[in-house]
């Protein structure tokens, strides 16, 4: 199985490692033919930098400065010089504490390399800052000049919320917003089990007022059965009246006691207290914590609401700086400074799939035009041949028809019989002319239809199946051609749109200068009429 190794060498006390994989295919019987593509020195360098990266990713997790690399000396610019052999007689010299020539040879070799290794990574660290740095200043530049002076406001309110300290990103943005919608959406649960707890706390407040009341009158009930005056005789039947009624009246209570305390059973689950001493401590906490904590939610509600406004401009201001970063590639179009955030967009997309260079809007114009009359030509020519399909199918059928005709016509002009039958039978006379008639209609409408006979309808027919063979060609070249149309139909749009925009906007001054101007002509008047 192990038929491939690949080594990786560290530099303390040598430890390292021998990577083995099989260059055979295994398939459901075992290992089969060997896959050369193994061998393959780009492979190896694949794995190397995957190597590296997972490394990396792990030191990084542990905290560890340090990172490795899979590029070569070579092309990091690093001059490491390779320390010599020892031998076992100066390696166990240098293990006692004997210094030897060989030994101090790699000492000074390693301390160079290490200074080289120094250098180079203080290199590579400057590098990284310079170039962080150049982005930062990219980023505050492209800020000053496609952002307002308020938006720039709007876009560090978002950095402090965010605790950056630069302009936040779109996604950096959204993922903050996703928050808070999760934030918020606990709120309502946060009122709904506040709301929930009060209610219960009342249910159980009431549940035991009435126990109390049953409680007082199955009391009463009591008190009256221990009062009757048994020894009167003449109250006798008074008296058992009395001790029925009361018996009923205590009964009711207990039945009415036991009730409620199966109903404050259920509530004992929820609250969590045992006895009525336990519940009006519950009841006392609730009432103190109650205001606070629908006035907490409401502040929650009103930070978020406030969080979402500083994204919600944030986002605009990137929104805003986007399109006039798009509308600033096409300067000689005034216009271009009113389009929709859609179609800035959608000239982003072309720009980027045009290998990043700028598309003017007279190419896109241009383009959509042509890739429209292509399209509307090709439909002709399938159109065309639909047609011409029609043409011969009602040509095929006026011809049948003709010939249908034509048979009855020449059966009774080259038969002597019925021929004769004509000048004796009215019916067949006008059977015979009325076929007669019918096939000349069927002969001129088959001339309509430019078809002389069969030979010439064959003929037509075959040249149709020709032109019928270039059919699948003219849909794949519509297709082709409507590949991204729609693309070029939306950004027209948006452009036409923008222009509709500027003018509004242009005429806005103007229709307002008017009015004044209209409202000066009115006191103008009157202040001559008056005077």
């Amino acid at each position: 199985m192990y038929t491939r190794s690949n080594q990786l060498v560290l530099t303390v006390n040598n430890p390292h490692v021998h990577v083995m994989l099989t260059t055979r295919e295994i398939s459901e019987e075992g290992f089969t033919v060997k896959n050369r593509d193994w061998n393959k020195k780009e492979l190896l360098q694949q794995w190397r930098e995957q190597w590296a990266v997972h490394a990396n990713q792990s030191l990084e997790r542990e905290g560890i400065q340090d990172r490795i690399t899979h590029e070569s000396h070579e092309k990091r610019k690093l001059i490491i010089f390779p320390t010599v052999h020892l031998g076992h007689v100066a390696h166990e010299m240098e293990k006692r504490g004997v210094q030897t020539d060989r030994g101090t040879i790699n000492r000074d070799r390693q301390e160079y390399n290490r200074l080289v290794v120094d250098l180079q990574t203080y290199r590579e660290e400057k590098k990284a800052l310079e170039q962080e740095k150049a982005r930062k200043q990219e980023q505050r530049q492209q800020s000053e000049r496609f952002n307002t002076p308020a938006e720039r406001v709007h876009l560090q309110e978002a950095s402090k919320l965010l605790n950056l300290d630069r302009e936040p990103t779109l996604k950096e943005i959204f993922v903050k917003r996703k928050e808070l919608d999760k934030w918020e959406n606990q709120v309502p649960n946060d009122d709904q089990q506040i709301r929930w707890k009060d209610e219960t706390i009342r249910g159980t407040s009431e549940t035991y007022r009435w126990i109390h009341i049953f409680e007082n009158q199955r009391q009463q009930a009591q008190d009256q059965l221990e009062h009757i005056n048994w020894i009167n005789p003449f109250k006798l039947k008074e008296n058992r009246m009395t001790k029925e009624q009361a018996e009923r009246d205590m009964s009711k209570a207990e039945d009415q006691i036991t009730s409620g305390d199966k109903t404050l059973d259920a509530y004992r689950e929820k609250l969590g207290f045992h006895t009525e001493k336990e519940f009006q401590q519950v009841q006392r906490q609730h009432q103190t914590d109650y205001p606070g904590l629908l006035e907490k939610n409401r502040q929650i509600r009103g930070h978020i609401h406030q969080e979402r406004k500083v994204l919600e401009k944030a986002e605009t201001a990137h929104q805003n700086a986007f399109v006039r970063q798009v509308a600033s590639l096409y300067s000689k179009r005034t216009e271009m400074r009113y389009i929709s955030l859609k179609t800035a967009k959608r000239l982003m997309d072309m720009k980027q799939a045009n290998g990043n260079q700028v598309v003017p809007i007279e190419t896109i114009q241009n383009t959509l035009n042509n890739r429209k009359e292509d399209i509307q030509r090709l439909h002709g020519e399938i159109d065309r041949v639909n047609r011409q399909r029609s043409r011969l199918q009602r040509a095929e059928g006026y011809l049948n028809n003709y010939e249908k005709y034509h048979a009855l016509v020449e059966k009774i002009e080259n038969n002597p019989f019925l021929k004769g039958k004509l000048l004796v039978s009215k019916s067949a006379k006008q059977e015979y002319d009325q076929a007669i008639s019918t096939r000349e209609t069927y002969q001129d409408s088959m001339k309509k239809e430019g078809v002389s006979g069969r030979k010439d309808l064959e003929k037509q027919f075959h040249n149709l199946g020709k032109m019928e063979a270039g059919v699948p060609a003219f849909k794949d070249q519509i297709q082709s051609q409507e590949k991204g149309i729609d693309l070029l139909d939306a950004i027209m749009k948006g452009v036409e749109q923008a222009g509709r925009n500027m003018q509004r906007e242009q005429k806005l001054p103007q229709q307002h200068l008017a009015k004044t101007k209209n409202k000066g002509k009115i006191r103008h008047r009157g202040w001559e009429m008056e005077r």
